[in-house]
């Protein structure tokens, strides 16, 4: 898949197929991940690949999921994530962040790519996670980015009065993006 299809075609996924993610390929999205840019090349940051089902099982507890979807919702057993990498943070500098973002948007594009969808996920129980897997305190929990194979659609709509994504009735996730014309200003504001 050429990279600019990755990006045009990568939805947050929060629906997966029971089908496992391999190992060596859960590897390949972390090399992703290390070869990202690093603010001032510092390298603050660690993953932790979870793959195993009794493990993901725990994880998933510690997970707020899609937070505009009312009611309240989560994925089913059958539509949970079989995999997670957890970013880690060894160093806090003042750029850590930045660091995040991009090994994360590495890893999803990565994932993208070998047909894998995956979802980022801020709105986790840290010290839950950090127990279940056995983190050290020095070291800092970021987010978590879900994996698998996608058990559902999502499209890009057209930015109305709303930012807040939507399922129809098929189950298509829309997710509202602002047009290219609202954004985008050339050599002067």
């Amino acid at each position: 898949m050429d990279v600019y299809d990755a990006i045009e075609s990568r939805r947050s996924i929060r629906r997966f197929l029971q089908k496992p993610v391999a190992v060596d390929l859960l590897k390949k999205l972390v090399n992703a991940a290390r070869v990202a840019p690093s603010a001032a090349n510092l390298q603050p940051l660690e993953y932790l690949v979870v793959s195993d089902k009794k493990v993901c099982d725990e994880i998933f507890s510690c997970i707020g999921w899609a937070g505009y979807i009312t009611p309240r919702w989560t994925p089913s057993p059958e539509e949970r994530p079989t995999a997670y990498i957890v970013i880690l943070v060894r160093d806090e500098n003042k750029w850590y962040t930045w660091d995040v973002g991009l090994a994360a948007e590495n890893i999803m594009l990565a994932a993208e790519s070998e047909g894998l969808g995956s979802c980022m996920l801020l709105n986790i129980q840290r010290e839950k996670i950090r127990q279940i897997l056995q983190v050290p305190e020095q070291v800092g929990i970021d987010s978590v980015v879900a994996l698998g194979y996608q058990a559902e659609t999502s499209v890009i709509e057209p930015m109305g009065d709303s930012v807040k994504y939507w399922r129809d009735e098929q189950n298509v996730m829309h997710v509202p993006k602002r047009n290219l014309a609202d954004i985008l200003h050339m050599n002067k504001y």
